[in-house]
């Protein structure tokens, strides 16, 4: 054998041996990529479910003769310009002032109250912590009557009334989300701003609100989007017809004897916009978590 027969003989053996050994496809290979296919076509369907309706949404929001199924629209603004206007705007700047109302109540009294059960010894405090927790299950619907008896005595029937209603319907939660954030806060920064002689108002302000933002923005857009797009409680606690919020406008829209398909589009549509730009431009939070900064000096 010559020297070249060698070194190719050597090459071939050396390429035989760097590839890798591949083992056969068994059974169990070949049912757990059946069942991938499976997990993924059922949720792939349930995702077109999904789609489906907003996809007719959009579509019927811009068809001058919109039906009730899913076609290529004859586009036209009209169906915006149509409920955009009288009522059906001031029912939306109704939501906006419900909304409002009742998140700023809860964010501000349970900032208070999450801080005061992360901080602070309380008697029965486990208790009371797992009653804030069974509060928050509560059904709206078993306290909307006894309410309603109590607030048409005293003439209750409209919308500040309703909405600091459901600012208390959203508390407990907003309590116990806030108070996991605010359990996280290192106790050494607020030790620190105590040393620098910072009042409890000081300390909340400047260390333990900024730390805990994204937890306190979380449970603000819980309660936005509690009051926003509440139905039953307005319907029944909200008297007089001109402070009706968007919920109950597009409820009306039912009631008609033919259906306006294009003018329930829009009208839905532009009922999403608040939440979706609440959630957009809270996403940087999210995303950033905690950030361990902010002053301690009071």
């Amino acid at each position: 054998m010559t020297h070249n027969d060698s070194a190719s003989t050597s090459q071939v053996t050396t390429t035989v041996v760097d590839e890798p050994i591949r083992p056969p496809e068994n059974r169990q290979t070949q049912r757990t990529l059946v069942r991938s296919l499976t997990l993924h076509t059922i949720l792939a369907g349930l995702g077109i479910l999904f789609l489906a309706p907003m996809l007719w949404l959009f579509l019927a929001s811009i068809d001058s003769h919109a039906s009730w199924g899913i076609e290529w629209p004859h586009f036209s603004l009209i169906n915006f310009r149509h409920v955009l206007t009288g009522s059906l705007l001031h029912s939306l700047w109704n939501s906006v002032v419900l909304a409002f109302i009742s998140t700023t109540i809860a964010s501000v009294a349970g900032v208070f109250a999450a801080y005061a059960l992360s901080r602070r010894r309380i008697p029965f405090k486990g208790p009371l912590i797992l009653f804030i927790i069974f509060s928050s299950g509560v059904p709206l619907a078993i306290m909307v009557i006894p309410v309603y008896e109590i607030f048409s005595r005293f003439g209750f029937l409209s919308i500040l009334p309703t909405a600091v209603f459901l600012s208390v319907t959203s508390l407990p939660f907003e309590v116990y989300l806030m108070k996991n954030f605010i359990d996280a806060v290192p106790t050494d920064l607020e030790e620190a701003a105590r040393m620098e002689r910072a009042s409890t108002l000081q300390v909340l302000r400047r260390v333990v609100i900024p730390l805990a933002l994204p937890g306190i923005a979380a449970a603000a857009i819980f309660g936005f989007v509690n009051a926003w797009g509440s139905f039953v409680v307005p319907l029944i606690l909200i008297s007089p017809a001109n402070q009706q919020p968007a919920p109950i406008a597009i409820y009306t829209f039912l009631t008609l004897p033919k259906a306006q398909f294009g003018n329930i589009a829009a009208y839905s549509l532009i009922f999403c916009v608040p939440v979706f730009i609440l959630y957009a431009v809270s996403s940087r939070l999210f995303r950033e978590g905690f950030v361990l900064g902010g002053g301690v000096k009071g």
